[in-house]
């Protein structure tokens, strides 16, 4: 097992699915077709997210990958910040706070 490695994959699997999710949003208000390239992009994006999440589950447990993975709810809310101008209020900070230390809890 390589829990850096793993750590990475699961990362840079979290941010594409970040952004996968935040084309899914913008596309879903827009005609489903081919021709949609915001929710084609988010096809190809969570393609690519997945690719990196298999990644790592061939280098770390499932519970290290599964939890470290909620990271990714952490990247949607600052893409929904900046991109959305969505508000982010006191409990999606705590929120964003208590996934922060459950990682950190159920890594020690």
């Amino acid at each position: 097992m390589n829990v850096a490695l793993a750590l990475m994959f699961i990362l840079i699997s979290s941010i594409f699915g970040a952004f996968s999710t935040l084309l899914f949003k913008l596309g879903a208000g827009l005609k489903i077709n081919l021709q949609n390239y915001k929710l084609m992009g988010a096809f190809i994006l969570a393609g690519v997210s997945f690719v990196f999440y298999i990644y790592a589950l061939q280098q770390a447990s499932l519970t290290f990958i599964y939890l470290t993975a909620s990271v990714s709810y952490i990247w949607a809310i600052i893409l929904a910040k900046t991109v959305l101008k969505e508000k982010i209020n006191k409990y999606k900070i705590i929120g964003i706070s208590l996934i922060l230390l459950g990682i950190v809890v159920m890594h020690l």
